[in-house]
């Protein structure tokens, strides 16, 4: 008999909230001593220990590619929003104000774009900044060979160059040991004082004692953030009180097309293991490989 364990999110395909599932760590895989495949509803694998399920041949999945079109999108209102200030703008009128010079934008015309992680949702980004705003594209990603940046029309370059040259930036990377405070106090020291900085991916990425600071001081012009360190965020958060940043509920993903898909892309994943062939989307290829013998 098979042991599959389907890892749900946040948002079922009807809308409805509720609590994240348990961490697949190593508490429940010594429980659970006839798993063979733990299959993710969505991109992120971060609650996974995906090192003990490699030791023990457990296969883990994620849903790649089907949210990356709408946290791209999601992340391209963000850079819209802050560049016009049309939240901050919409919610004076609302408070009865008339006030325009207070309104000053920025043009995203070509303007450049830093990436951080150039897989399917970075790739997004980068044809929409330069597609729509003629904007120099530059991207920071260790793992990607330079034809793929190539085929974006992006320039692979180091972090620290990206973080000095960007104009806005976006983090699409995964949350991993290595990117863990990829982005703390002395990237945000490197910045510009107009950059635009937009998190899309996990708030683990972003140092949030760091940010606080880089928009208390205005170090930076504004942020976009769908991800926080804690979600959600402590009641008391300074964060909930800042003019120059915009905050949303870690919604970049939700659309109703994305997660009917995802659901229905992660159930035939399964299958596709429980008739014998090989999964789409294994995040650890290491695993497979052993459970094939044991098979």
């Amino acid at each position: 008999m098979h042991y599959l364990l389907l890892r749900i999110g946040p948002l079922d395909c009807r809308g409805k909230y509720f609590r994240w599932p348990l961490k697949v760590d190593l508490k429940l895989l010594e429980t659970a001593r006839k798993l063979e495949m733990v299959q993710c509803f969505g991109i992120g694998y971060d609650h996974i220990d995906v090192k003990e399920c490699t030791k023990k041949g457990i296969i883990v999945c994620n849903v790649a590619e089907i949210y990356s079109e709408p946290v791209a999108q999601h992340a391209l209102g963000l850079i819209l929003d802050l560049s016009k200030h049309i939240t901050r703008a919409d919610k004076a009128m609302r408070d009865g104000s008339w006030e325009r010079k207070n309104w000053m934008g920025v043009q995203l015309w070509g303007k450049t774009l830093g990436v951080i992680g150039l897989g399917g949702i970075g790739g997004r980004v980068v044809i929409k900044g330069r597609l729509a705003f003629d904007m120099k594209i530059l991207a920071y990603d260790p793992y990607v060979l330079p034809a793929r940046a190539q085929l974006y029309g992006a320039e692979l370059v180091s972090l620290e160059a990206l973080l000095k040259e960007s104009d806005v930036i976006v983090v699409c990377t995964p949350l991993t040991p290595e990117t863990y405070h990829l982005i703390g106090e002395k990237q945000f020291h490197t910045m510009k004082s107009s950059t635009l900085f937009i998190n899309v991916s996990r708030g683990g990425i972003v140092d949030t004692n760091a940010l606080m600071e880089a928009l208390e001081n205005k170090r930076i012009a504004g942020a976009g953030v769908d991800v926080t360190e804690p979600e959600p965020l402590e009641s008391n958060s300074p964060l909930l009180k800042m003019e120059n940043v915009i905050l949303t509920p870690h919604i970049a993903s939700s659309t109703r097309e994305a997660v009917e898909e995802t659901f229905k892309e992660a159930v035939k994943n399964m299958i596709r293991y429980l008739k014998g062939e090989r999964p789409y989307w294994i995040i650890n290829p290491e695993a497979y490989n052993i459970r094939c013998m044991t098979r």
